[in-house]
């Protein structure tokens, strides 16, 4: 870890513990000058993303990597433009602004400049210099020549900025396993594509074979259904002929009987006579 990371970090752990501080409470007030209120402001901005990056080095897992690292540059990019952009016009407001008092505030955006660009966001090679603020002829923040951030690179295209997009070893690492995994998952796709089309082949012959079995089937249906009258019909008529041979049958018996009964009795008849 650099003395700069080390010096961020107290002034984080500071910042961040200043509220318990009872005489910096009271003394805490709206301020006469509108720098410093807006450069403080600024200044916190920084010291927190300088705890996220720092934060962020702990972290192993490369997706949650690379999301905070993408959240980190899109901060230093509203930052370096919007931010310094409103210090550059609070630069000659307030009271009793003299010219040292001006070469100072421009100091201090600078310094917050070079703070922003050392915040590490994944992506960058080296701590990036924007043109030096308040350098050269006529390079006072004015309307007539402001001060110029090329933070996205020349025509306002990140393409243009090849440290931009250069890579370290982390993003390497983690755009060679999104490859890999991207081969498998294209692999297991491909399988299962060609899985589908199989079972759609499959159902069309099958749906195809039916279609020409109806026919047949509704033959066979309509056989059945010929055979099944037939043997209700013929199921009746066995019944009736039962019925009457039971009938029939019937009737013997009792006649047989009525003539054993007659020859009992006459055979009594004659024991008796």
């Amino acid at each position: 870890m650099s003395l700069f990371d080390l010096t961020e970090r107290a002034n984080a752990v500071l910042r961040k513990y200043e509220k318990y501080d009872a005489p910096a409470q009271t003394n805490k007030g709206k301020s006469d000058d509108p720098f410093m209120e807006v450069y403080e402001e600024v200044d916190e901005e920084v010291a927190k993303l300088v705890e996220a990056a720092n934060d962020l080095q702990l972290e192993t897992n490369r997706s949650v990597v690379a999301q905070k690292n993408a959240e980190i540059r899109r901060a230093k990019q509203v930052l370096l433009t919007d931010a310094v952009e409103e210090l550059q016009k609070k630069v000659k407001k307030g009271k009793g602004v003299s010219k040292q008092l001006i070469k100072e505030r421009q100091a201090k955006i600078q310094e917050i400049i070079d703070r922003i660009y050392a915040v590490p966001d994944g992506m960058s090679s080296g701590v990036r210099r924007p043109h030096k603020y308040g350098t050269g002829k006529g390079d006072k923040g004015s309307k007539s020549n402001p001060v110029v951030l090329d933070v996205e690179g020349k025509g306002g295209k990140m393409t243009s900025n090849p440290l931009y997009y250069q890579h370290t070893d982390q993003t390497q690492t983690f755009e060679k396993a999104w490859e890999s995994s991207k081969v498998r998952q294209d692999q297991v796709l491909e399988r299962i594509d060609r899985g589908v089309s199989r079972l759609g082949e499959i159902a069309r012959n099958v749906q195809e074979e039916v279609d020409r079995q109806n026919p047949i089937i509704d033959d066979i249906e309509a056989q059945m259904d010929k055979v099944t009258g037939q043997l209700k019909t013929n199921n009746a008529k066995l019944k009736g002929l039962v019925t009457k041979m039971r009938s029939s049958r019937n009737f013997c018996v009792d006649v047989i009987l009525i003539c054993i009964l007659l020859a009992i009795g006459a055979y009594i008849y004659s024991m008796f006579k």
